[in-house]
This record gives structure tokens, C-alpha cells and sequence, in this order.
């Protein structure tokens, strides 16, 4: 029936629905439910920490760019004792309200558990309980946990008003239009304390279809494939331009932590020309973490 309804809707109306109050809080909460719950969000946190071996947060100035809709990373940030966290995004999209669902809907002990190697674990349960005694957040709460909200921000404009020690983003650097991302980078490493370091997630695959076509965007010429898509379902980027985007940050050094690679399904027939790729492999990246520090 959802599927049906879905047909007849005109564009026109189906774009309103999607970009109303409502329907956002109800995306926001059915995230804050699965993949932005608390649990996840810290068991992802150290996984990079653990592959990066980077020193305790404790008492650091971080910043999240591209927060998103539920600030989930950001508590992982307090949860492991960072003094100041910065969630930044393009477009004001928070909607704080919904961590609580990401904080009452998770498995409590996982997130003390998998983060005593980067804290001291008493601490890290005396914060979370501190969390889960908030009735309501919103964005004036969250400051009492250190936490800001800077939006909106295009960090490819413009670099942070303030020096910080530790910058993160998870899938939100394959959403940059390809033409901002040296910018981008250029202006977060520019952020950087001299010791500051950064780690960024990168999704590589189509986000039109990430289950069933995770490469058909690479099939679309460049001059139809606008700014907007390149948000939508992903700037093109592959391993090797990478590579060579975060080799270019001079003074800085960058380890690739991983990388995971898509061969269940079939590449296209025709790749458009202006993609930029070594070899098979490239073109099959489907995950990247990016850790960077002073060289």
C-alpha cells in the first residue's frame, strides 16, 4: 500500500512530505532507534580508536562534522571525557530530542564496556548514567554536557572560529561535491591544534541504492551529474583520488585504517570518463577510514 501511495504522489508533493517537521523527527527518532543508537555509535567510535591508536580524548576540544540528525557521536565524544564538543553541519538538521531513544533504546552496558580501553570505565558510567537522567534534551541541555551546535556551517568556506584537538565525521565526506573537498580539508587541518588529529569514515558506494546498485552512479556523465546528486548519492571519489586529496595536506600525514571492498555485485558496463580510478579494486572500494595527523 506505502509503495502504491508512493507512485501516485506527484514529486512535487512527495519532496514537501519528506522535507516537512514531521516527517524529519520521524526519521530522526527511527534513526536514534537503529543504526544512531548509543551502543552503535560508541562500538563505531572504538573501532577507529583501536585501529588508529589515537590517545585518550579525555579533556580534548573535539568537533563532528556533518552531526546530522541525531548527535549520537558527539555524547560518545562526552562519554569518553572530551571537555568541549563542536557538532557542526551544513544545514541546521539536529533534532536533539531523539537521544533520548538512542540512549534508552541501547544495551547500556556496551557503550561502558567498549570504551574503558579509552577511559577510565567508574567515569564512564557516572556520565552515562548523567545522560540517561535527562527527561528531555535539546540544544540548550546539551551544553551543559559541553556540547555546542554550529549550524549552519560550510567548513569548505570557511575553517572553525576555534582551535580544536580532534576532528571526526562518519559517511558525511562522500556527500561534499567533489570541487569543495580540498577546500574542505584544507580548512579542518587548518582547525587543528599542532598536535590535533582527525579520523573520517567515508562511505564510497551509490547512496541512491547501496544494497542492490552500490555503483551505478559511476555510470552517469559528469555534466549531468550535479552538485546535488553528488550530496545525494555520493561525490564519485575513489580510494586513489583520495588518496591523493589527503597526501596533498601538506605537513600533515594520513594512514588509510581500513579498507572494505564491494564484490558481490557486478560493476557497470561503461564507467563515465571523468571518473578517476587506478584499477578494479579502486572502483570496488566501498569503506575507507582516514587517520591524520602532523607528519
Amino acid at each position: 500500500m506505502k509503495r502504491l501511495i508512493s507512485r501516485i504522489l506527484p514529486a512535487s508533493l512527495k519532496h514537501k512530505i519528506r522535507q516537512s517537521s514531521f516527517s524529519k523527527h520521524r526519521q530522526a527518532n527511527q534513526l536514534a532507534s537503529s543504526s544512531k543508537r548509543i551502543d552503535i555509535c560508541a562500538a563505531q567510535f572504538a573501532h577507529i580508536l583501536h585501529l588508529s591508536k589515537y590517545p585518550s580524548l579525555e579533556g580534548k576540544v573535539c568537533a563532528e562534522i556533518g552531526a546530522g540528525w541525531v548527535l549520537s557521536h558527539t555524547l560518545v565524544c562526552y562519554l569518553l571525557g572530551a571537555k568541549r564538543i563542536i557538532a557542526t553541519d551544513i544545514k541546521p538538521n539536529a533534532y536533539p530530542e531523539s537521544l533520548s531513544l538512542s540512549l534508552k533504546g541501547a544495551i547500556s552496558s556496551i557503550p561502558r564496556d567498549i570504551l574503558a580501553p579509552f577511559s577510565d570505565h567508574s567515569l564512564i558510567r557516572e556520565r552515562y548514567n548523567r545522560l540517561l537522567s535527562v527527561t528531555r534534551f535539546d540544544l540548550d541541555k546539551l551544553k551543559d554536557f559541553g556540547i555546542e551546535y554550529k549550524s549552519p556551517v560550510d567548513l569548505a568556506v570557511e575553517k572553525l572560529n576555534t582551535s580544536v584537538d580532534f576532528i571526526y565525521s562518519n559517511a558525511v565526506l562522500e556527500h561534499v561535491p567533489s570541487d569543495d573537498v580540498s577546500a574542505l580539508l584544507n580548512n579542518l587541518v587548518n582547525s587543528l591544534n599542532p598536535d590535533g588529529r582527525m579520523i573520517h569514515c567515508i562511505h564510497l558506494e551509490d547512496h541512491k541504492d547501496i544494497n542492490g546498485y552500490p555503483f551505478e552512479f559511476l555510470t552517469i556523465p559528469r555534466i549531468e551529474y550535479t552538485r546535488k546528486l553528488q550530496s545525494d548519492r555520493g561525490n564519485r571519489i575513489r580510494l586513489s583520488e583520495w588518496q591523493n586529496l589527503f597526501g596533498n595536506l601538506t605537513g600533515w600525514k594520513s594512514d588509510f585504517i581500513y579498507r572494505y571492498s564491494r564484490i558481490d555485485e557486478p560493476l557497470p558496463d561503461s564507467i563515465d570518463p571523468s571518473i578517476s580510478y587506478s584499477d578494479e579494486a579502486d572502483l570496488r572500494t566501498s569503506h575507507i577510514g582516514v587517520y591524520t595527523r602532523k607528519e
